[in-house]
């Protein structure tokens, strides 16, 4: 059988159809085409989330790690259960912060699969910033006061606890630790009761000693 004989009466039943079948068909197809274009982007969430961080990278730096002078926390390797907790404690007003709460609005992030895309694009950065430290001189003051005051909820080395939505401390920089404890302790943020009832009985000097330890303990 001559091999060109099926796509031949291929042509030839195509031809048959008249001009509105034709459109109907050719409409159909790339209809099924851009279906599966849409399916594929939503089942790319590392892609979508990246696309998403443009605007976060404008603060927090390609990397996630933050600015060194204290204004902007090093996010990257936060578990996404934390990042996604604190998007939509600002989303909320839970917590607030005129850029995050900009930021993370429904004009930047459309809903749960944004904040979630995002949340697990910053839980897979690696950053290069380096970490801002404190003089170095109360190291061991800062961890004993750490132990006594802090540990019982951050853990022992202020690593994270996701499922409690609880972030890393260890290895952000001392100026972010230590500017956000004095504004609790002061009642200036969002932070809970306990937080400022415990950081309140602390001198500037424990504070400061504290966010050194704990920038100096292993990042995400």
């Amino acid at each position: 059988m001559n091999k060109y004989i099926p796509q031949r009466r291929a042509t030839e039943r195509w031809l048959r159809y008249d001009e509105p079948m034709k459109n109907l068909l050719l409409s159909g197809l790339l209809l099924a085409g851009f279906s599966l274009f849409c399916a594929s982007g939503r089942a790319d969430p590392l892609n979508a989330g990246s696309e998403l961080y443009r605007d976060c990278a404008a603060c927090h730096g390609k990397d996630g790690g933050g600015v060194a002078d204290g204004t902007v926390p090093a996010i990257a390797g936060q578990p996404a259960e934390v990042i996604k907790r604190q998007l939509e404690s600002f989303r909320s007003g839970a917590r607030t912060d005129l850029r995050m709460q900009h930021f993370s609005n429904d004009d930047h992030l459309s809903g749960a699969e944004a904040v979630e895309a995002v949340s697990r694009y910053v839980a897979g950065l690696r950053r290069a910033t380096p970490v801002a430290t404190g003089t170095g001189r109360d190291l061991s003051a800062g961890a004993a006061e750490f132990a006594r005051a802090c540990a019982a909820c951050h853990g022992a080395r202020g690593q994270a606890i996701a499922s409690r939505g609880i972030p890393a401390l260890a290895g952000q920089h001392a100026t972010y630790l230590e500017r956000k404890m004095l504004e609790a302790a002061a009642g200036r943020n969002s932070l809970s009761q306990s937080h400022r009832l415990s950081l309140a009985r602390l001198s500037s000097d424990r504070v400061a000693a504290i966010a050194d330890w704990l920038s100096r303990e292993p990042a995400p």
